[in-house]
């Protein structure tokens, strides 16, 4: 019995999510308010609240769902890379960036990052810098499993290398919600010119020495 409803209360918070999602999509995070979130989820607003304390509440959520799915298969991906640590690390940090605008919008990016900045010691703040922190640690296995095939130097820290390659992805990430009119491809488009920039001083062996291998 006690499965039966822990698996409803698991039901109705997907439910609500799902149906913040599609509102916050459709008339904005500042226009949607949760009486009409509750009404689409088909529960009482009491019910939103005893999940969710606020619309605030929900936009993490939203972006901690985000950050879940996307480790799960950035997981997945570094148990089956392969190729050269360039076109390895983009692929992941590529993983990031086309799952972002799967649950939020531009529009809700750019709330979600001024409330986390503004409120950097609120429960909304400290969520979100932690999923940040393990995006950054997850880029950071993946360095690890490259050195392990000889694709990176095996000299380099790999937290400070995931963390500074997280930072890149993570500053274009930026400008990319703050223009609607910049598309996803320009913003791959960069991040593949900047991590092969990075990784040409990260290889398993500088360029004079295999030329004189």
């Amino acid at each position: 019995m006690t499965g039966l409803r822990e698996r409803q209360k698991a039901g109705r918070r997907r439910d609500i999510l799902a149906a913040a999602s599609q509102l916050f999509r459709k008339d904005g995070f500042a226009d949607t308010s949760v009486e009409a979130i509750a009404a689409l989820a088909e529960v009482g607003t009491g019910t939103v609240y005893n999940y969710f304390s606020s619309k605030g509440d929900l936009l993490m959520a939203l972006v901690a769902l985000d950050g879940e799915q996307v480790r799960a298969k950035g997981k997945r991906y570094i148990a089956s890379v392969s190729g050269d640590a360039a076109s390895a690390l983009y692929g992941l940090l590529a993983i990031y960036v086309d799952h972002s605008l799967v649950h939020l919008t531009k529009e809700l990016w750019r709330n979600a990052m001024a409330t986390a900045v503004t409120q950097a010691d609120s429960p909304f703040g400290i969520g979100y810098f932690e999923n940040d922190r393990l995006l950054a640690e997850q880029v950071g296995e993946l360095v690890t499993a490259l050195q392990a095939k000889g694709k990176m130097r095996a000299d380099i820290d790999p937290a400070v290398t995931g963390s500074a390659l997280f930072t890149v992805v993570n500053g274009l990430f930026m400008q990319f919600v703050a223009r609607d009119a910049m598309p996803k491809t320009a913003l791959h488009a960069k991040l593949r010119d900047q991590v092969t920039l990075l990784c040409s001083g990260l290889a398993s062996e500088a360029p004079s020495q295999r030329k004189r291998a």
